[in-house]
């Protein structure tokens, strides 16, 4: 399996204290009003020409320094020790993952799939609550409450209905974790190449709903959101057409080969159907490491790539 890094590597550094700007910003704001409301006296040169800024200009300029720094923040990122973090589709391909990840941070981990607990025997097994439902049709309270993060890594291709499951299914999960206040959401979506491929000709629901996800997110949680876009994932010891998955041994040499220079290159140059083909895959353990980086705050925004999935991890 590819090198990986112990788990949480990085959640001890020193986390950033909470914001104090606000404060002395909303002071500034108070005066730069003032000051710009009060106008400075108009003079000319000696062709009368050229004028200062007039009051409502003044106001313009005076307040927009201000205004990155009154945006709202991202939560700040933290240990996820104690704190409780559901992932819908805990017990799918990646959600296993997700969840190992978690119960090694020290979270309180709840998984909500349709077939519940898997099939394994390890020992952090145990440490999960897995719960057994369908997010489109269970009453997402009980799951949610308290919830400091969510984490979906729910998804379907090749069924009857691959919108609903990658679109409705998320839109839903996105607006419940918003009601219970939670923090953060990180989506497992797919990469943008998907689309652009032409894939979306026979997987053209796929790719729907996994926009539709992408959009929920934003829409319900702006800058902590955190999307993750993976070209192809592989891991553990089978192979499969749908989806398109190697086994672990398998998809780390073709994720060697495909990260080297000469093949960037040549990705970097070719229409988006080859660039897919040419992106280096992922192991399933980077993906799932990221998702807990994303959870923790530690990865913020959209991972559109191999590199940038790799890093947060």
């Amino acid at each position: 399996f590819a090198e990986t890094r112990p788990w949480g590597e990085g959640l001890q550094a020193a986390m950033p204290n909470p914001d104090r700007r606000r404060p002395v910003a909303a002071v500034l704001l108070l005066l730069a009003a003032g000051q710009a409301f009060l106008g400075q006296p108009e003079h000319t040169t000696a062709s009368k020409r050229v004028t200062s800024l007039g009051r409502r200009e003044g106001l313009l300029l005076g307040l927009a320094p201000l205004a990155e720094v009154l945006q709202p923040e991202p939560a700040v990122a933290q240990s996820l020790a104690g704190k409780k973090v559901v992932v819908l589709g805990g017990s799918g391909f990646v959600g296993k993952r997700i969840c190992e990840g978690l119960v090694a941070q020290g979270a309180t981990v709840v998984s909500l799939s349709r077939s519940g607990a898997p099939k394994l025997t390890a020992p952090w097994v145990s440490k999960v609550s897995w719960q057994s439902g369908d997010v489109l049709s269970t009453d997402l309270t009980g799951v949610m409450a308290g919830a400091d993060a969510v984490i979906s890594a729910i998804g379907t291709i090749g069924t009857a209905d691959d919108e609903t499951g990658n679109g409705a299914t998320n839109e839903a999960a996105a607006k419940a974790a918003r009601e219970a206040k939670a923090k953060r959401f990180v989506l497992v979506s797919a990469s943008k190449d998907v689309a652009e491929a032409g894939v979306d000709a026979i997987f053209g629901p796929y790719v729907k709903g996994k926009r539709r996800a992408e959009a929920a997110v934003a829409e319900q949680f702006g800058a902590n959101g955190v999307i993750l876009q993976p070209s192809f994932i592989y891991g553990g010891e089978e192979f499969s057409a749908t989806p398109p998955r190697v086994a672990g041994w398998y998809g780390e040499k073709v994720e060697s080969l495909l990260s080297t220079g000469i093949f960037r290159g040549v990705a970097a140059a070719s229409p988006a159907a080859l660039r897919l083909a040419l992106s280096p895959p992922l192991a399933v353990e980077d993906v799932a490491a990221a998702a807990v980086a994303g959870a923790a705050g530690l990865a913020q925004g959209t991972l559109g790539n191999h590199d940038a999935i790799k890093a947060a991890r």
